[in-house]
């Protein structure tokens, strides 16, 4: 009796991913503004944030990335990280990396303290942004993204010179229908903008990036609304899979939104070193990405997508926004430059 082998994750379609003729973009290298380029060992949980680092932790993986990422013109890429892992990998890849830092707690009861000293070691490393994470599976940890604490560390921040903070809040509409559907417990999707909006108008002096589209990619109209109230806020392309199951379907719409916002995307793929990875994961991600954003392209999605469909190999249609080349410019390196020359 045979045995069926189901085709790897990041590539169930069996492409070949050195297909790059629809690729488009010649400017200058890409500038990669959300990812998490870590340090590896064997005893790291595959989806939770690294443990200490031991003798057995590696730069491996960080070398494959960064070496797939040049091979997709992706030259700086800013990196959000434990703080203990910025300066071995500064040391190795020196101004290739930037640095991002996210400023959670462990437990609802963790003291405020230890948040304010997890910035302290950020700032002491020099990182350019920080991050508040605020998925609505974080509210049992007391991760709102305006908590008084996160307030506070904004100021901190700010006084020390950061001038780019970058959140996460709402989660995929499909996991509203399957994830969390106890709203009493993880809030309605829009209930994840009260806070989110709370922050805009209380620092309107500091840039704010909405990682991942904003959280609602699913919605152009609500993100519009967001890009006119609030000037000082852009939105990040991260989550390579979340972006191709929810703006394929809406490419038109999103294709419009962009070219009137051109100077608020900005390009990221939410990449993650993780032990053991192979090689194409690095590519498959990258390779959606700019065929997502640069192309005309239409096919089934390489990437398997549960969230999509639970039937193994079914992944999504991938269909190119093919934006203009001037807004390809913006959102794949200029903005990012600007933003960051005057942090």
């Amino acid at each position: 009796m045979s045995t069926v082998i189901a085709p790897p994750e990041h590539n169930v379609t069996g492409i070949d991913y050195a297909e790059r003729g629809h690729f488009r973009y010649t400017g200058p290298p890409i500038l990669d503004i959300h990812s998490h380029v870590m340090l590896t060992q064997p005893t790291d949980p595959p989806n939770a944030p690294p443990g200490p680092l031991t003798a057995e932790a590696s730069l491996a993986q960080a070398e494959l990335m960064l070496k797939v990422a040049t091979s997709f013109a992706v030259d700086r890429i800013y990196t959000m990280c434990p703080a203990e892992h910025i300066a071995p990998l500064r040391e190795r890849f020196g101004d290739r990396l930037g640095f991002n830092g996210p400023i959670n707690k462990k437990t609802k009861d963790e003291p405020d303290d230890e948040a304010y000293r997890l910035l302290d070691h950020f700032l002491a490393e020099r990182v350019e942004i920080i991050k508040f994470w605020a998925a609505p599976r974080g509210r049992d940890r007391g991760l709102f993204v305006d908590a008084p604490w996160r307030i506070e560390a904004a100021r901190r921040a700010r006084a020390a010179g950061v001038r780019i903070f970058m959140v996460h809040v709402g989660d995929p509409d499909v996991w509203f229908r399957t994830v969390y559907t106890d709203a009493a417990k993880f809030g309605t999707k829009p209930d994840q903008y009260v806070g989110l909006i709370r922050l805009l108008e209380e620092f309107p002096d500091v840039t704010w990036i909405g990682a991942h589209m904003g959280g609602d990619v699913e919605h152009p109209d609500h993100l519009e609304e967001l890009l006119q109230c609030y000037p000082h806020l852009c939105f990040d392309t991260s989550a390579t899979k979340w972006q191709v199951r929810e703006v394929s379907p809406r490419r038109d719409a999103v294709r419009a939104l962009m070219c009137r916002y051109p100077d608020r995307f900005l390009f990221g793929s939410d990449l993650v070193t993780r032990h053991g990875l192979p090689r194409e994961h690095y590519v498959s991600r990258y390779w959606c990405q700019r065929t997502l954003w640069e192309s005309a392209w239409e096919g089934q999605s390489p990437m398997a997508d549960p969230d999509h469909s639970k039937t193994p190999g079914e992944s999504p249609p991938l269909c190119g926004v093919n934006l203009p080349a001037n807004v390809l410019d913006l959102v794949y390196h200029a903005n990012a430059e600007r933003l960051l020359a005057t942090r």
